[in-house]
């Protein structure tokens, strides 16, 4: 029973505190705290990750339909530009033709 309340006592202190103490006096009851401590952090890092995975997949669904949008202004852009040269030819031909 000792055994449960190191693990208790270990459970309530600091991370720094229970470092310290792996360093100079380790125990199997340490061990498993600083494992459970271990693994609740590596899970709320896994959440995070998976949030900053959606963000990103938004982010890059934003950016292909700017990238959409940019490839359609360009060909508008094409499409005036070769009107205006088409005419600007037409009025140099009326010009000739006065």
């Amino acid at each position: 029973m000792e055994l449960l309340k190191d693990r208790n006592r270990y459970r309530m202190c600091e991370d720094s505190l229970l470092l310290e103490e792996a360093k100079y006096n380790p125990t199997a009851e340490l061990a498993i705290v600083l494992g459970e401590r271990l693994e609740a952090a590596g899970v709320e890092y896994e959440e995070e990750i998976e949030e900053l995975r959606e963000r990103a997949a938004l982010f890059e669904g934003d950016a292909n339909q700017f990238e959409d949008e940019l490839y359609n202004m360009q060909q508008k852009i094409d499409e005036l530009e070769l009107m205006l040269s088409t005419r600007d030819e037409t009025i140099e031909e009326l010009k000739k033709g006065n």
